[in-house]
């Protein structure tokens, strides 16, 4: 019997919309803005003179919040199953005596078989990091040491103006990813307990600054960014998005109940699963 024909619930404890702090503000970002206009076109001195950062202005500046996934699950498993154990014997014994049995040796392999019953538990973790923007993996490991705070809607990103670049991954996905590494094919004969937790599910938002650069006398440009959480510099940042989300409270993101249940029925991509119980999502707030 497989364990996943009692299987009928998976918790998700924490989903939570969260916002890192920005240390780094307008004033300071346009500071390193100006301060690194010689560096910005360091790829090319080789090639050209230095330039004069007097002929170089800054053309557009913007400044954004990108996000990221962050997901940790587990699972725990526990449960007996019958065994069978061949202990080896010396060549001349034919049957022994033990704990009030008699056993006969299986004199092709020098051995007696014991039957028994064993106590199993299995833990597994998994966690991910998704990159919202690009739906790409990635290490996001240096923010979770920042100060952060947690809100209930992007609009309190946007009520200034400041746009958010569009999420490209949906909670619903990295659910079913988890879960995929988290419910494991276990042969057992007696299903004692079994757990899977959603523990963290969250999507944090981190300030990005980003400028356009233009080299005047030799027509070039190039875009920098700043992140405003951590203070780190990319000289060669990707074009400035137009592509921009709409708001979102945090209830609308994370409204993927039937969206998962759905997809654990047949033909929905766990294969243990199949013609088994649709999954009940308790969803503990």
């Amino acid at each position: 019997m497989s364990h996943t024909e009692e299987f009928n619930k998976i918790k998700i404890e924490r989903e939570k919309l969260l916002l890192l702090d920005d240390h780094l503000g307008w004033n300071k970002a346009r500071e390193l803005a100006v301060e690194n206009k010689a560096k910005v076109f360091c790829n090319l001195m080789t090639i050209l003179k230095k330039p004069n950062p007097d002929d170089i202005e800054i053309l557009y500046e913007e400044r954004r919040f990108e996000s990221f996934w962050h997901v940790i699950g587990t699972s725990n498993f526990e449960y007996r199953k019958k065994n069978k154990y061949c202990v080896p014997v010396n060549p001349e014994v034919e049957d022994l005596d033990l704990l009030g049995a008699n056993f006969i040796v299986d004199k092709a392999n020098n051995c007696f078989l014991i039957e028994s019953i064993e106590h199993c538990k299995e833990d597994y973790r998994e966690e991910l990091m998704i990159d919202a923007n690009t739906d790409k993996p990635d290490n996001f490991v240096k923010y979770l040491r920042y100060p952060y705070r947690q809100i209930l809607s992007t609009e309190e990103l946007t009520q200034d103006g400041t746009p958010i670049a569009d999420i490209e991954t949906r909670a619903s996905t990295l659910v079913r990813q988890v879960l995929q590494s988290l419910v494991k094919p276990i042969k057992a004969d007696k299903i004692l307990n079994e757990n899977i937790t959603i523990h963290d599910l969250n999507l944090y938002f981190y300030p990005i600054y980003t400028f356009e650069y233009y080299w005047k006398t030799k027509d070039k440009k190039a875009t920098v960014s700043y992140d405003g959480v951590t203070g780190d510099v990319d000289f060669k940042a990707s074009k400035i998005s137009d592509k921009l989300s709409k708001n979102f409270t945090s209830d609308e993101i994370f409204e993927f109940s039937k969206e998962i249940a759905g997809s654990l029925i047949p033909g929905g991509g766990l294969a243990m699963m199949v013609g088994r119980k649709i999954v009940d999502i308790s969803k503990n707030k």
